[in-house]
C-alpha cells in the first residue's frame, strides 16, 4: 500500500452506523467483508495435513498446543490487512502477527528494501562497517523527542532480548540490582527476564526471580481503584463509578502510593533500586490502560529511589496509538531507556533498545557488549523501510481515525450485550473483555471465548486472545486497516454475540468437561 490512506476515510466516518437495531436477531445480521483488489499467488507447498503432522512431531509442544482454531487454517499468503488460507479464503487479520505487522502484510516498499539489500550484502556483523545500521539508527533517533536525550541505539532481535539488555544497562548504571515491574505485565520469556513477567500462563515453577519484584497493576477495570474518568485519550471508559473528575484521576495516586510502599520494603534507607519497567499500554493484559497521570507519579518515585525508568514500547511504539509515535509521549513522561520490537520491522525479526549517552557510557565501561545479528544489514533495511512506510502511508493518523471508529463500535456492543464487560484501547491497540454478566463481572470461561473466536474466524475475522483470565479479545491489526474493515468487524461481533445470547452459538462442544 502506498500514498496517504487517511483522507479518503475521514469523510466516511460520520456517514455510517454500527450494527443493526437493538432488537435484531442473529439471523438479521449478515456481515459482508469489504472488497479487496488482490489475487494471492497459487500455493504449491506442503499440505495442511503434512504441516499438522510435522507440527505435532517436530515443532515445540508449546507451539503445537496453543495453535488457534479447530480446523487449523494454513495461511499461505498475505496482503495489507488480510491473510489467505490454502484454499484461497480471505480473512481480516486483527491480531497482525501479535501486534507485529505494522505497514501491512507484504508491503511493497518494505519487501523492495529487503530484496534489494539481499542482493548486495546480507551480513557482516557490526564489528565491520556497513551503511544500513547507520542510516537506520539515525532514522530511529530522529523519531524521538530531542528533549528526551534518548540518542544511543542498540539493535537486537526480539523484545525479550531488548528488555534483557535494558535491565542489564540499568543495573550497570545504578550499581543496584532491584528491578520492579507491574503485576499482570508481560516483558518476555527469556531465562533472564521471565521474572519481570507476571502473567500466570508464562510463569515457570523454576524461574529465576532474584531481585525482581512486582507492584500493584494500575487497572481501572479490575483493580482496587478506578472508574469512568480514569482513562485518557480514548472514547472507552469503564462502567465503574469513581470520584475522579474529567481532568483529574485520584486512582493514579492510589496506585503510585502502592509502588512507593513496595519500594520502602525492598530498598532500605531509600537505596537499592535499579529500575522500574512498564509497558506503554498492557499487551498480553489486553490493552490495559493505566489511569491518567500514573506514570508521571511512578517515574518521579523511581528517581527518588535512585533508579532509572524503562518504557517497554514493544507493542505501543511506532504510531499504533494514533496520537503519539511512542507510548511514553502519550503518558507525558521521560524514560531513561526504551525498548521496542514487533511493529518495528513489519514482521522481520528486529528489536531495539535506546538510551541516553550517560547510561550507554556506564554500560560500555562495565563490560563488552556484542550482538552477532544486532544491526544486521537486511534487518536494518527492513526497519528503515518500515519507518518510511508508516510516514508515507499516513499510518499513525490512520490508527487514530480507524481506531476511534472501532472503539465507538465496541462501546455500542458493550451497551447491547451483557457478556461484554469492558472495551478499551487507543488507536489500533484495543481489547474487548467478556464476562458472564455485567452484574457479576466474572470472567467468561475460556471455552466460551474459544467458541467466539472460532465463529468469528468462520465469518472471516481473526482475533487474538489475552488478559490475565484469557477472557479478552486482543485487537492489534495492521495499521493500514480501514473504516470499512472496522464496520465489518463490528457486524461480525454483533452476529456472534447475538448467537451467544440466543443460545445459538456452539459453546458446549468447546467445554473440556463435556
Amino acid at each position: 500500500m502506498s500514498g496517504k490512506i487517511v483522507q479518503r476515510l475521514l469523510s466516511r466516518t460520520s456517514a455510517r452506523s454500527f450494527g443493526t437495531a437493538a432488537n435484531a436477531t442473529a439471523a438479521d445480521i449478515n456481515p459482508i467483508m469489504p472488497a479487496f483488489d488482490y489475487e494471492p499467488p497459487q500455493y504449491d507447498g506442503l499440505s495442511k495435513e503434512e504441516c499438522l503432522e510435522i507440527r505435532a512431531a517436530n515443532v515445540n509442544p508449546a507451539v503445537h498446543r496453543q495453535t488457534f482454531f479447530r480446523d487449523r487454517p494454513l495461511f499461505v499468503a498475505g496482503k495489507g490487512q488480510y491473510l489467505y488460507d490454502e484454499n484461497g479464503k480471505r480473512y481480516l487479520d486483527l491480531i497482525g502477527g501479535i501486534c507485529t505487522v505494522s505497514a501491512g502484510h507484504c508491503h511493497d516498499g518494505v519487501n523492495k528494501a529487503i530484496t534489494e539489500q539481499i542482493s548486495r550484502v546480507t551480513h557482516t556483523s557490526n564489528i565491520f562497517m556497513h551503511s544500513k545500521i547507520h542510516e537506520y539508527s539515525k532514522a530511529l533517533v530522529d523519531k524521538l523527542p530531542k528533549e528526551s536525550n534518548l540518542s544511543v541505539v542498540y539493535l537486537c532481535n526480539s523484545g525479550s532480548e531488548a528488555n534483557d539488555l535494558a535491565m542489564l544497562m540499568a543495573r550497570a548504571y545504578t550499581g543496584h540490582l532491584n528491578v520492579v515491574s507491574l503485576r499482570k505485565a508481560y516483558h518476555g520469556a527469556s531465562a533472564t527476564n521471565i521474572g519481570l513477567t507476571s502473567m500466570p500462563l508464562y510463569r515457570h515453577m523454576a524461574q529465576p526471580i532474584t531481585n525482581i519484584s512486582h507492584t500493584m497493576s494500575p487497572d481501572p477495570f479490575r483493580g482496587l481503584w478506578g472508574g469512568s474518568h480514569c482513562r485518557d485519550g480514548t472514547p472507552c471508559q469503564t462502567l465503574r463509578t469513581c470520584d475522579c473528575g474529567p481532568e483529574t484521576c485520584n486512582a493514579a495516586g492510589m496506585y503510585a502510593n502502592q509502588y512507593e510502599d513496595h519500594l520502602m520494603a525492598i530498598c532500605p534507607a531509600g537505596k537499592g533500586l535499579a529500575a522500574f519497567i512498564a509497558e506503554g499500554m498492557g499487551g498480553m493484559t489486553a490493552a490495559m490502560m493505566a489511569p491518567k497521570g500514573f506514570y508521571e507519579k511512578a517515574f518521579d518515585i523511581t528517581k527518588r529511589y535512585g533508579g532509572v525508568n524503562i518504557m517497554d514500547e514493544v507493542q505501543t511504539g511506532f504510531g499504533r496509538l494514533g496520537t503519539h509515535f511512542w507510548g511514553f509521549e502519550y503518558h507525558g513522561v521521560k524514560p531513561d531507556i526504551i525498548t521496542a520490537a514487533k511493529s518495528i520491522g513489519n514482521g522481520f525479526p528486529l528489536a531495539m533498545c535506546i538510551t541516553t549517552p550517560e547510561i550507554a557510557e556506564a554500560f560500555a565501561n562495565s563490560s563488552l557488549h556484542f550482538n552477532t545479528f544486532g544491526g544486521n544489514a537486511i534487518a536494518s533495511a527492513a526497519g528503515h523501510a518500515t519507518l518510511k512506510a508508516i510516514d508515507d502511508d499516513g499510518l499513525m493518523e490512520n490508527c487514530r481515525v480507524v481506531g476511534n471508529h472501532f472503539l465507538e463500535g465496541y462501546n455500542y456492543l458493550r451497551d447491547k450485550y451483557d457478556n461484554v464487560g469492558d472495551v478499551r484501547g487507543k488507536g489500533l491497540m484495543m481489547a474487548m473483555e467478556f464476562v458472564e454478566t455485567k452484574e457479576t463481572m466474572k470472567p467468561l470461561p475460556l471455552y466460551k471465548v474459544n467458541a467466539i473466536l472460532e465463529r468469528a474466524k468462520d465469518l472471516g475475522v481473526l482475533f487474538g486472545k489475552g488478559g490475565i483470565y484469557v477472557n479478552c479479545l486482543r485487537i492489534q491489526p495492521p495499521m493500514c486497516t480501514t473504516i470499512a474493515d472496522a464496520e465489518f468487524t463490528i457486524q461480525v461481533l454483533d452476529k456472534v454475540l447475538a448467537e451467544l445470547a440466543e443460545g445459538l452459538l456452539d459453546v458446549e462442544s468447546f467445554n473440556p468437561n463435556k
